[in-house]
């Protein structure tokens, strides 16, 4: 049942019937419009204070005005968060339904899986939890003094294989083959082999960018923070008015989404490429840009990094290097809430089986969703030792591993919500809907609905699997810890590229911050692409001379090198390059 409260002021809020207090109360506040002459009613809503505030709002016998306003509005914008309330005009803050009653279909969407009822999951995923617990904690029984300490379970530490010192002066030979190039000459040539920038078309015309070397510039003056008006005075491609024209014309979302994505194909297809990943794995990590100038009042102060105000690139890779999303986050956002918006929202031909994703990315729903989107989702979770198992029995069946446990699952809260669970999941599957718009409802009040409860259920069955499975599985801590690396230094490379202006964003607006974010990733892309081709040349041409290089020194190569790219101040370009007659620079010698 539906409230919508009296008023024209509110007319735009809707809410189920437990909201009905908190409508009310906004009816009378907008009634009374702010007038600070004109008193409270005699009986006005009081059901909606939270416990927390009743103390502010009811003091001395009566009741104070200006808390019952701050708990009344607080708690409107944390029932639109969850869910709760809603505006139905409204892109983000529409009803649960009518979010998942949105019937697009995309043609990327992953494959269905057979729809099963809640009593065949309940039981298959019950037995699983059951054989799996019983198996870890017999194991426990021999090595339980080694594995508890003060009530906690310690995990086993894993040796690093360290890299041999043959083995480093060998890569560093080869890398010191790659061609020396300047930015604008490696972005043409990327272009010339790939035709990305075919997809930034015009928003009128659609048609691709007429003077390339003008939206070379405003790419790359996007890409490494130094500003249009400077990129205009320092390269000669165009006036100011000229680049920004072509900001304004050709660099849009879309646009840059399906330029990523040639990208993005373009690596995967390179064949060194497979010494680096399987191609079915993806990881995320968000990464720190602080803000200045007229910037500063977008971004939010969070501790972990400082007194500054930042926000957050939350870039999506491949086990290839190869990226796949990016998006800006407010400095203090949950990355879970966002962590499936790359896998599910790119448009490349990349087919991501399994997800890997720092602490900051991890919550029980984004458990259950990709469980049940039938991906593999691996985690690094830190202090997991502190994090409780759950299982469907009660807890004294598992011997050592009791005290490890937290409260019993629930089957028939996920019974009870089982339909609306797939009609979540099908809306995901289907791309109907953002991952982090339906997360953020479902995860950003405590007083959730009991569909947030339910699915959280799901997660927990599914952390307490992974859980186990990391205990038992070194290799797994090896290959989870090998894959967020590659994110760390990716923003490695990120940082290098974007440091003009002390490496602070100046741009007031999300929208401005998102162009740049999208074009440091789409450089970034450009840059995996040229070494990538490069490093193929250089193992080919090493190899016809006859010399030997083993498959792990090539498996330790990485594309995320750019010593021998000058990206930094020389935004020239070359009237010819020394191509050889296959359309390549020349490799260095590995002395050089």
């Amino acid at each position: 049942m539906q409230h919508r409260p009296a008023g024209a002021a509110v007319s735009a809020f809707e809410g189920s019937r437990v909201a009905k207090p908190l409508l009310d109360a906004v009816a009378v506040l907008a009634e009374i419009g702010g007038d600070k002459r004109r008193r409270l009613p005699e009986t006005i809503p009081l059901a909606h204070i939270e416990r927390r505030w009743r103390r502010h709002v009811f003091t001395n016998g009566s009741i104070d005005r200006t808390c019952y306003e701050l708990a009344t509005y607080f708690g409107l914008a944390n029932a639109l968060a969850s869910g709760i309330v809603w505006v139905p005009t409204s892109r983000i803050h529409r009803s649960l339904d009518d979010l998942l009653a949105n019937d697009k279909a995309d043609s990327n969407a992953l494959q269905a899986h057979p729809d099963v009822d809640a009593d065949t999951y309940l039981h298959a995923r019950a037995s699983i939890l059951d054989t799996a617990l019983l198996s870890v904690a017999e194991g426990f029984a021999a090595r339980e003094p080694m594995l508890f300490a003060g009530g906690r379970l310690r995990f086993p530490k894993d040796q690093g294989d360290g890299e041999h010192d043959d083995s480093a002066a060998a890569i560093g030979a080869l890398y010191r083959m790659m061609p020396h190039v300047r930015i604008t000459d490696l972005l043409d040539q990327i272009n010339l082999w790939t035709g990305f920038a075919e997809h930034f078309t015009h928003v009128s015309t659609g048609l691709p960018p007429t003077d390339m070397r003008a939206f070379m510039a405003t790419l790359i003056a996007e890409a490494t923070n130094l500003g249009l008006s400077r990129m205009a005075e320092v390269s000669g491609a165009g006036s100011r008015r000229a680049l920004l024209r072509m900001q304004m014309w050709h660099m849009r979302e879309e646009t840059f989404r399906a330029a990523l994505a040639n990208l993005t194909d373009a690596i995967h297809a390179e064949p060194i490429a497979a010494w680096f990943g399987e191609g079915w794995r993806a990881s995320a990590d968000g990464q720190a840009f602080y803000l200045g100038g007229p910037g500063e009042a977008g971004g939010a102060v969070n501790a972990h990094y400082g007194r500054d105000p930042i926000v957050k690139i939350y870039t999506t890779i491949t086990d290839r290097y190869a990226p796949l999303h990016q998006k800006v986050i407010a400095g203090t956002a949950s990355e879970a809430v966002h962590s499936l918006d790359g896998i599910l929202g790119h448009e490349s031909g990349v087919d991501i089986a399994a997800f890997h994703v720092d602490g900051g990315g991890v919550s029980d729903i984004v458990f259950a969703v990709m469980h049940l989107l039938g991906l593999s989702f691996e985690p690094r979770i830190p202090r997991l030792s502190d994090r409780k198992l759950y299982a469907f029995e009660p807890k004294s069946k598992y011997g050592a591993l009791a005290p490890l446990f937290g409260n019993r699952l629930n089957p028939q809260l996920i019974r009870a919500h089982w339909d609306e669970i797939q009609r979540v999941i099908h809306a995901l599957r289907h791309k109907a809907v953002t991952p982090s718009l339906i997360l953020r409802k479902l995860s950003a009040y405590r007083q959730q609905n009991s569909l947030a409860a339910a699915l959280r259920e799901i997660g927990r069955i599914e952390r307490t699997l992974f859980t186990l499975r990391w205990f038992e599985d070194p290799g797994l801590r090896r290959l989870v810890t090998t894959e967020l690396n590659k994110g760390e230094a990716r923003n490695s490379l990120s940082r290098a590229i974007a440091f003009h202006r002390l490496g602070r964003f100046r741009d007031r607006g999300q929208e401005n911050q998102s162009s740049r974010a999208a074009a440091l990733n789409l450089v970034t892309a450009a840059i995996v692409l040229f070494n990538c081709r490069y490093l193929g040349r250089i193992l080919k041409e090493t190899k016809s001379r006859g010399a030997k290089i083993e498959d792990t020194i090539t498996a330790r190569l990485s594309p995320l090198g750019w010593d021998h790219i000058n990206i930094t101040g020389d935004y020239i370009w070359s009237e010819t390059l020394p191509l050889d007659t296959d359309g390549y620079l020349p490799l260095r010698s590995n002395q050089a």
